[in-house]
């Protein structure tokens, strides 16, 4: 008996000093990620240690955009080191968006990198009724990091002049070099915005780099995926795909902001980012859900006055987008004729922040709750239509999409729109 209990307890030391070994083992992101920093972080001069002065008497900021960062880190991360590229760069969404995939400029920058529209169509990003991969985290990390390797080599590897291209432009910086005849950023007369940029960037990095030092605290977070891309081999409501992965419509949603619409998009790839811990599930659920039962429509019953404008008109899509769900030739129906629409019962109420990055990331929510509906222009619509279907202003729709006072709207024009969800 007590051969067999000393065996026992031999077992149990091992099994622990084998479960001590593992933990061990178990890398924290942030010393990961500080491990692939390489830049020169200038901490002498004195821009820098005015922006860490800002960041210490701002301790909050730091807790926040950690704990927003924290399901993607480790993706991006990943990336980084894949294309053995300075760890620092995994700071830039901390300044561009606070890691908040939702956040939109009032120039029109979208995502976690805040990219413009023309600058994520030169980078091949889709931008379409359906999707904006200006939004997606796995796209939109990719373009970025495409994007700032390209500037690395315009910049002939100097990584502080390819993050002020970054923010300011390339040409800007091209010209502000060339002008000035030196390729010293400090020597450079740049825009405002930029010469607050670099330097918060440079003191941010040289904080995460020493946080001890600077009695900042980080969250401990597993150096371990968070999500993995499945295959969903069709098209599928959002909610649908929720349910099936057993999680919050909000918890997909984050991992999935590219998607405009209420479902993913009809065309390939049919993907979805999904928490790891629920993928077995998903996929267990998905085998078991017949694809014609995946995405929900609204059939419409025409009547004599309809069009196929009005119709696209009456739900907020294109008269391309029902032909084609619908099998049209042509624009001809008939009466009593049954649609399929694209039905946005179940659209996703998204969160809108608004981002001044002159203001470091001061966000300027809409009060109340607000979705997030992209509009297509149809013939002879006016601001007054959209005033009165969205209960919204004209100068608000200027200033959502940066358009131009006094200029009419025109047939085809995608607008984004922040309407206000009804308090019940």
């Amino acid at each position: 008996m007590c051969k067999k209990i000393q065996k026992l307890s031999i077992y149990l030391v091992i099994f622990s000093i084998s479960l001590y070994a593992e933990a061990s083992q178990i890398l924290d992101v942030w010393d990961v990620l500080r491990s692939e920093f390489k830049m020169n972080h200038e901490v002498n001069r004195p821009e820098v240690q005015e922006q860490i002065r800002w960041i210490l008497d701002h301790p909050g900021f730091v807790t926040k955009v950690c704990e927003k960062a924290e399901p993607y880190l480790y993706h991006v991360t990943r990336e980084i080191q894949r294309r053995n590229l300075p760890g620092e760069l995994a700071l830039l969404p901390m300044i561009e968006s606070a890691y908040d995939p939702f956040a939109y400029s009032k120039v029109g920058a979208a995502g976690l990198w805040q990219i413009m529209p023309m600058t994520g169509s030169e980078l091949g990003l889709i931008q379409d009724w359906w999707f904006d991969g200006r939004r997606s985290i796995s796209h939109s990390t990719n373009a970025a990091l495409t994007h700032l390797v390209r500037l690395n080599k315009v910049f002939n590897g100097n990584w502080i002049l390819s993050i002020a291209a970054y923010d300011a432009g390339e040409g800007a910086i091209g010209r502000a070099a060339k002008s000035g005849g030196t390729t010293n950023f400090w020597e450079l007369a740049v825009p405002k915005e930029t010469q607050v940029y670099v330097p918060r960037f440079l003191a941010l990095a040289e904080i995460m780099s020493k946080p001890l030092a600077y009695k900042i605290n980080l969250p401990q977070k597993a150096f371990r995926p968070y999500f993995e891309e499945v295959s969903i081999g069709s098209q599928i409501d959002l909610n649908h795909a929720a349910s099936l992965a057993g999680i919050s419509m909000n918890e997909l949603t984050k991992l999935n902001p590219g998607y405009n619409r209420w479902a993913t998009a009809p065309y390939k790839p049919f993907t979805l980012l999904i928490p790891i811990a629920k993928v077995t599930q998903f996929y267990f659920n998905l085998s078991h859900s017949p694809v014609d039962k995946r995405v929900s429509w609204t059939k419409h019953l025409v009547l004599p006055s309809d069009s196929l404008q009005s119709i696209a008109r009456q739900y907020h899509t294109t008269v391309t987008l029902i032909k084609k769900l619908n099998r049209l030739s042509d624009h001809g129906i008939r009466p009593n004729q049954v649609l399929l629409i694209p039905s946005t019962k179940n659209t996703p109420v998204l969160p809108f922040h608004e981002i001044s990055k002159a203001k470091f990331l001061s966000q300027t929510p809409i009060k109340g709750k607000v979705y997030r509906v992209i509009h297509i222009v149809q013939p002879n619509e006016t601001f007054n239509t959209l005033e009165r279907v969205y209960k919204v202003t004209m100068e608000d729709i200027i200033k959502w999409n940066h358009l131009t006072p006094g200029v009419a709207l025109s047939y085809g024009k995608q607008l984004i729109i922040w309407k206000k969800v009804k308090q019940s």
